[in-house]
């Protein structure tokens, strides 16, 4: 259940819990606080969990107490169930869907408007990440896998600048960490070896790559979801493997956080509370677990 890592400490952390489910939210079905392919999730300013539904094409709210708050379409449906959920610092939700472009909602759930620039090229919009300069990431798995940088004026919800980095293969989901490098999710897509890894980047340039084999014991086979803890621990989904593995910030450590009971586990976030949010797409919920 939960080991003692001496090693861990500069990570913040002292002991590393495995498989401590704490709570399941929702369940199968097609009413409020209920799902069919939950696929990503994401932490508001509030503290709530929301929720994007890839199943109902549906966003839902919930407390940090796991009670549903309320629900909303998100206006499409998700082109093979690809796409991803981010939170403004006041509160906008942002929701991609394969598609090109990126919708935005206001917190009741009322539709703002759609980030679309006349000669956007994404074809597969999927994995979502505000940064810290007001930015967005968004992946997009067109020829094979880019990251879209894009500049927004939110007063006027207009794209400002665009800039595209290639060379990536089925990128997932994206993060931050708080030197301000982008984590990228690289699922598989042609062949056992392609993609299946983490790569962190900084200033456009590959700075690390994580996987696809992890020493001995361990390779990645399906990265769906990506995450980093206050202290820059990195957190990966794996929809292959149905399990989630931490690594410190240099990725020098890792260690099951979950490797039981999940099928298909693909978004992942932090709550406030510091426990690890997994959409667990095949059992409809979304599961609460303390690592650390």
């Amino acid at each position: 259940m939960h080991a003692h890592h001496k090693d861990w400490k500069l990570s913040g952390i002292r002991r590393i819990y495995s498989n401590a489910l704490m709570a399941e939210i929702g369940q199968f079905g097609t009413g409020p606080g209920k799902f069919i392919w939950p696929t990503a999730v994401t932490l508001t300013p509030e503290g709530d969990l929301a929720v994007k539904d890839s199943g109902n094409n549906r966003i839902q709210i919930f407390s940090r107490e796991g009670f549903h708050k309320h629900g909303f379409s998100f206006r499409s449906k998700s082109v093979k169930c690809l796409g991803d959920i981010a939170a403004t610092a006041d509160g906008r939700l942002l929701v991609t869907d394969g598609s090109k472009a990126v919708k935005v909602f206001a917190k009741d759930g009322e539709f703002i408007h759609q980030l679309k620039p006349p000669k956007m090229d994404w074809k597969s919009s999927h994995g979502l990440a505000l940064l810290p300069c007001g930015n967005l990431a968004v992946t997009d798995w067109t020829d094979g896998g880019k990251i879209h940088i894009i500049s927004v004026d939110w007063r006027n919800n207009a794209i400002l600048k665009m800039n595209v980095m290639e060379g990536f293969v089925r990128p997932v989901q994206i993060a931050v960490n708080k030197n301000e490098d982008l984590l990228v999710a690289e699922g598989q897509l042609f062949g056992q070896y392609e993609g299946r890894c983490v790569k962190i980047i900084e200033n456009k340039k590959i700075k690390m790559k994580i996987g696809p084999e992890l020493g001995n014991r361990h390779c990645f086979v399906n990265p769906s979801g990506v995450c980093v803890d206050r202290d820059g621990n990195i957190l990966v989904a794996d929809e292959g493997q149905n399990c989630v593995t931490m690594f410190n910030p240099n990725a020098s450590l890792s260690a099951y956080v979950v490797n039981h009971e999940l099928q298909g586990p693909f978004g992942i976030c932090i709550t406030n509370e510091g426990h690890l949010a997994v959409a667990d797409c095949y059992h409809s919920c979304v599961k609460l677990y303390r690592y650390r």
